[in-house]
């Protein structure tokens, strides 16, 4: 049986300093945008929740959070896990590596989460095998997956869109964003437009209608409470962008959607 450790970190302001652990370390996102370096990284990297970060053992690497972060760390015996998964062939143990995560991995990392946020195991599952199917999965990744090799711009652009989708009802602004992103307004707006084909405010303006026209057709939620989900400090503004993009007002949307 593979054997492990894990801790689950939700301190509202986290960052340390140059360390190294004697096992080999994955370091899972569940909330927040984490600046992740590793001994031989030229600079900082991004890390979102859709990767997970490998740090081989004794290797030096340091990591800053954004505010109200949550993540996990499994501490284990890498070739344990990859031989428990049936790999045949380790990822190099010369430096930090990071893959994508699967959308089966998402979904177990949020029951994990949600059940440390209520404080008890869920009927029928405990929390040491909700940790093994978590690491199996990752197992499975690993064995089966070349290592994530983004370019810097499409790293900070895929952590822009993550932070984007979750904080709708946030100032999205770009030096708001390029304050999170540990970047200036300049080189974020450049590689957004560059990566992406649209300025961001662009696409923080689709986020925002997409989420407020999913809202009105699958829930009962009051329009304003919906408007303010997504960021609309007004309700006229609000009906106005509604009505650009769809043709109708926030309230038509939902008589449709209630006719059909």
């Amino acid at each position: 049986m593979l054997d492990f450790d894990v801790v689950c970190n939700d301190r509202h302001d986290y960052a340390n300093g140059p360390h190294a652990h004697a096992d080999d370390m994955l370091f899972m996102p569940l909330d927040g945008l984490f600046s992740v370096s590793s001994r031989d990284d030229r600079r900082p990297a991004l890390l979102d929740n859709s990767s997970v970060w490998w740090v081989p053992s004794r290797q030096v690497h340091q990591v800053t959070a954004t505010p109200d972060q949550r993540h996990l760390c499994y501490y284990l015996h890498m070739p344990a896990l990859l031989t428990a998964s049936r790999a045949k062939d380790a990822p190099s143990g010369a430096a930090a590596q990071r893959w994508t995560m699967s959308t089966f991995l998402l979904d177990l990392l949020r029951v994990r989460a949600h059940l440390r946020h209520r404080g008890r195991p869920a009927p029928g599952l405990s929390q040491a095998e909700l940790d093994r199917a978590i690491l199996a999965e990752v197992g499975r990744i690993v064995a089966s997956l070349a290592p994530t090799d983004a370019q810097e711009p499409d790293r900070l652009v895929q952590a822009v869109k993550t932070y984007v989708r979750a904080h709708l009802d946030e100032d999205l602004s770009c030096r708001e964003l390029a304050e999170r992103m540990q970047t200036s307004a300049r080189t974020l707006a450049r590689w957004f437009q560059g990566v992406e084909g649209m300025p961001l405010g662009q696409y923080v303006l689709r986020a925002r209608l997409s989420e407020a026209h999913r809202l009105l057709q699958l829930t009962t939620l009051p329009i304003c409470d919906i408007q303010q989900a997504v960021g609309f400090a007004s309700a006229a503004h609000f009906a106005y962008a509604m009505r650009r993009a769809y043709g109708v007002a926030p309230r038509q949307l939902r008589h449709r959607r209630l006719a059909d």
